[in-house]
């Protein structure tokens, strides 16, 4: 069967605004011309979008992104304004952080799975939002937190209630034998074991219970029969209102330190969703390397964050933040989109990244060129993207708040017309941490980082090879580290892809 070519030039130039027009270069005759065909051309009209679960997620922390009632918080009816913002920016998913009611700011401590936290809205506005995204072609995730619920859900009171009376004997009623085993309960502090933390469950109690992340997050007992039929639900009902998948919360915690465990519950909860919803997206978070991350691809999740090899750790390890403009970074890189590509031995799909609301903003290198280049070397990976919203107009956060705490990486969103958000409730924000021109003032800018990722994400949604398509190295220049040359190849079309790392527009390039 022929297969068709094209070369897509990913000049991803540290010094320019824009992705590559010709220049000087254009002056003379074409050198692709051949086996890779026309030089792709950029055309700010038309897409390519395939229907599958390869898309470009953008990850949205509700309170700080757009207050529709001018109460100074963020709320679902905000984030509804802002989809035909999210579409043009060339986004076809959504990653809400989580929207239950909660006792925290964060809310990864959830006190009602079945409710919309008040100050983000309602569940009707959840169905608007699901809808307004559907009638663009855009799917929406929800954060779901099934490791841990928040103390103050009435799941705890009633397992402290029940289990307390277990352990003096006493006779249990049928819904008090249901939650008596709903969460990790060790009778006595004895019984606690070394590497898992847990607290005393309160006043009148002797028994403890687990919760390695805070004393306000309870940990489930993920072996209760009870608890999977409470997560059944859980997730139908939101499938039902037509939630199109779920990121899930530290998938490495439902069992603390149990791996096989872990893959085997992803693996039912997985059955689960697909029986509801044969189509549904599920990204879970799995913070570790390479070799673990894809043995939890055996569990038949769809996605597993790549923290291995994103962008994000090839950026803190000093291959593009300015340590070495020459473009010493090339291996680095080349291996790093191999690995991607490879993660999961094909089980699934890779889910590359930057940042997130957990780790510094890439932003933090506040200059404009390595930003939009850090985001050009993440577009280029496969599988599906995840971006974290406000870094398309440079937002900064470093997780240095006051108690090194990850206020400092939600800060609120500048769209440059009125805006209510409170900055006060958000740890140590400062006027440095907005570096850049508003949303408002850099969709006027050509040259800004914001027309840059719609650029960028342009080429992504145009050519579907370069997030589906099986990587061959053409060539890799090992002498100046300032070129690489790969394919793409995906359904029988292949594209070619030329990364120029030097500081420098203008190269020889004899390929």
């Amino acid at each position: 069967m022929r297969v068709s070519v094209k070369l897509l030039i990913m000049l991803l130039l540290v010094t320019l605004g824009l992705l590559p027009s010709c220049k000087s270069s254009c002056n003379k005759p074409d050198p692709y011309d051949g086996e890779f065909g026309k030089r792709i051309e950029e055309d700010l009209t038309t897409t390519n979008i395939l229907e599958d679960n390869y898309r470009n997620y953008y990850e949205i922390f509700v309170r700080s992104f757009n207050d529709s009632n001018m109460d100074l918080v963020g709320d679902l009816n905000g984030v509804t304004q802002k989809l035909d913002y999210i579409k043009d920016l060339g986004y076809n998913g959504i990653w809400l952080m989580p929207i239950n009611p909660s006792s925290s700011y964060h809310k990864y401590d959830v006190n009602n799975y079945y409710d919309v936290d008040k100050s983000y809205g309602t569940l009707d506005d959840l169905k608007n939002l699901i809808n307004e995204c559907h009638k663009r072609n855009i799917k929406l995730i929800i954060d779901l937190v099934l490791n841990h619920s928040g103390k103050a859900n009435p799941y705890f009171s009633k397992a402290c209630s029940a289990y307390d009376k277990y352990l003096k004997g006493l006779t249990l009623t049928a819904e008090e034998e249901i939650y008596k085993d709903f969460y990790v309960f060790y009778p006595t502090a004895a019984h606690v074991p070394s590497n898992v933390t847990a607290y005393k469950a309160g006043a009148g109690y002797s028994f403890y219970y687990e919760g390695n992340f805070s004393d306000n997050m309870p940990e489930f007992n993920c072996d209760s029969l009870a608890v999977k039929e409470e997560f059944k639900n859980i997730m139908k009902f939101y499938l039902d209102l037509g939630i199109d998948g779920f990121r899930l919360d530290a998938v490495k915690y439902y069992y603390f330190n149990n791996n096989a465990k872990n893959i085997e519950f992803l693996r039912w909860l997985n059955t689960t969703v697909k029986e509801i919803k044969p189509d549904a997206y599920i990204v879970g978070e799995c913070f570790d390397g390479y070799e673990l991350i894809s043995e939890y691809y055996d569990s038949g999740i769809d996605s597993h964050f790549n923290f291995a090899t994103s962008v994000a750790y090839a950026s803190q390890s000093g291959v593009i933040n300015g340590t070495n403009p020459e473009g010493r970074g090339i291996t680095s890189y080349y291996n790093s989109l191999v690995s991607n590509y490879n993660i999961g031995n094909g089980q699934g799909i890779p889910a590359p990244f930057i940042d997130n609301h957990d780790m510094p903003r890439y932003t933090y290198q506040s200059n404009v060129e390595k930003n939009k280049f850090t985001f050009g070397l993440l577009a280029m990976m496969n599988g599906t993207l995840f971006s974290y919203y406000g870094d398309e107009v440079g937002l900064y956060g470093t997780n240095k708040g006051n108690n090194n705490v990850d206020q400092n990486v939600r800060i609120p969103i500048k769209w440059g017309d009125f805006s209510n958000l409170d900055c006060s409730v958000i740890d140590g924000v400062t006027s440095m941490q907005y570096p850049y021109a508003t949303v408002k003032e850099q969709l006027e800018d050509a040259n800004s980082i914001l027309n840059y990722y719609k650029k960028v994400l342009l080429l992504r949604n145009q050519n579907p090879e370069i997030a589906r398509g099986s990587i061959e190295l053409i060539a890799k220049d090992n002498k100046d580290n300032k070129m690489l040359f790969i394919s793409k190849t995906y359904n029988n079309s292949k594209i070619g892809i030329i990364f120029n790392f030097s500081e420098y527009e203008n190269l020889n390039i004899d390929y």
